[in-house]
């Protein structure tokens, strides 16, 4: 028998009602690209002087569940409930605010014992993701990519579980750096041309709660969200607006990043309130270009940081 390869591996997840317990009949949806999960013991050895100070005696305190969207091309729907769970909110009326919700899910891998052998389930609980980026680069596929954190795992199992269903994706297409990003915006700021836009979802604190009496976590810290927009602008006319603004206080400003081409098949992301963080002319290369870091901030009139359309016209 020949080993497993990973395009045989089916990676699914569903939405939790209760975080880390996985819903009863649960309808999963496949995912284009592998959620790279893993739980690993962490285990204890004990020495001893009768063994010469050999191990001897052994343990298991916790099991670290952790994992993985690495940088895969963006396709419509795909992965909002995702997003969901990295923004700590939920889709109402197709708009997502960061929040400080629990949102989670359970990922499941069907994996074949070798090519052609019995398949063999390995599931993880209370999966949410903790931290992302965006990347819009020229000439290339819009990425993203996420970190998770899991509650808890099972045990690897040869039986599906009652009752679940599995549906695949009905959208295909990645959505470019091209064509597909609509109108970005810097408040009143003209801007040059742009060769990338990175979004780092990043959050301070968010970290995993573990618990006496249990493998699983008690949960995640909800944290503080500090993304962070760094755009690499061409320097033309209207580099010297952005360049002096970044050195002196500064009104906040909004930005909006669009993307999509298809009607109805659009996000908008919007973030209120910014600032910017600072600017550098970086002449290391054939273009002159300016680094644009921007910050943004909470918006008591929106009541978020970001706020995610999706189902644009």
């Amino acid at each position: 028998m020949a080993g497993t390869a990973t395009s045989n591996i089916r990676s699914a997840f569903v939405a939790e009602t209760t975080p880390g317990t996985i819903p009863t009949s649960p309808a999963f949806t496949t995912s284009h690209a592998l959620l790279r999960m893993k739980a690993v013991p962490v285990t204890i050895e004990g020495r001893s002087q009768v063994s010469g100070g050999a191990r001897m005696g052994h343990g298991v305190s916790g099991i670290d569940v952790t994992g993985e969207l690495s940088a895969t091309p963006l396709v419509y729907g795909v992965y909002d409930t995702l997003i969901a769970t990295l923004l700590q909110g939920a889709w109402a009326s197709n708009v997502l605010k960061d929040g400080k919700a629990t949102a989670t899910v359970a990922v499941e891998y069907r994996v074949p014992a070798g090519a052609g052998g019995t398949n063999t389930f390995l599931r993880f609980r209370g999966v949410e993701a903790v931290g992302g980026t965006l990347m819009l680069q020229a000439r290339e596929a819009a990425m993203l990519s996420m970190n998770l954190i899991g509650r808890g795992s099972e045990d690897a199992a040869t039986a599906a579980l009652s009752g679940a269903t599995y549906t695949d994706p009905t959208e295909f297409d990645a959505l470019s750096s091209g064509d597909d990003v609509g109108a970005i915006t810097f408040g009143s700021y003209t801007l040059d041309c742009m060769e990338s836009a990175e979004i780092a979802f990043t959050y301070e604190g968010r970290d995993p709660q573990p618990k006496i009496a249990s493998n699983d976590l008690c949960g995640v810290t909800r944290g503080d969200f500090l993304p962070v927009i760094t755009a690499r602008v061409y320097v033309e006319s209207n580099f010297a607006a952005i360049y002096n603004a970044a050195r002196e206080r500064h009104a906040a400003f909004a930005v909006t990043i669009q993307l999509g081409s298809v009607t109805g098949e659009k996000y908008t992301l919007e973030f209120p309130a910014c600032h910017f963080g600072s600017t550098e002319i970086d002449l290391s290369g054939a273009n002159a270009m300016q680094t644009v870091i921007i910050n943004p901030g909470y918006s008591a009139a929106d009541a978020c940081v970001l706020k995610m359309t999706r189902a644009v016209a």
